[in-house]
């Protein structure tokens, strides 16, 4: 599902996420929606960021990547995966969470409207190798 979601995260990339993950645990959560026959239909994984663009605390939950099946779309399952990672950030005494989208993904700009998130900036992030 992370494929589906981020197609053009590399397996070097993928795996420096997944180390991330094993090594801070305290700082990460997933969620997932499983399925009647055993397989996950939806997963939702979040941290705790130091900082975020447009917050007014810290330390700031973030929504760092979300997906759910196309089959599955539409049900309430994406709301129910964020509201549970909602509940973590809420247990951990955070106040605020954030999250992203591509300028060009209207649908997710859309469900995290849908949601109650609130559009802060749009911007076009740089890179480059030293």
């Amino acid at each position: 599902m992370r494929i589906a979601l981020w197609p053009d995260c590399s397996g070097d990339r993928d795996d420096l996420e997944m180390e991330e993950f094993f090594t801070h645990p305290e700082r990460y959560a997933v969620f997932v929606c499983d399925r009647p026959n055993g397989l996950l239909g939806g997963f939702a994984e979040f941290s705790i960021r130091d900082y975020v663009d447009g917050a007014q605390t810290k330390p700031v939950g973030y929504l760092e990547g979300w997906y759910v099946d196309p089959d599955l779309q539409g049900l309430g399952i994406g709301k129910s995966l964020v509201c549970a990672g909602e509940t973590w950030m809420r247990s951990l005494g955070l106040k605020e969470i954030g999250s992203d989208s591509e300028l060009w993904n209207e649908s997710a700009i859309l469900a995290h409207r849908a949601i109650g998130f609130q559009e802060t900036f749009r911007v076009v992030q740089f890179i480059k190798k030293l």
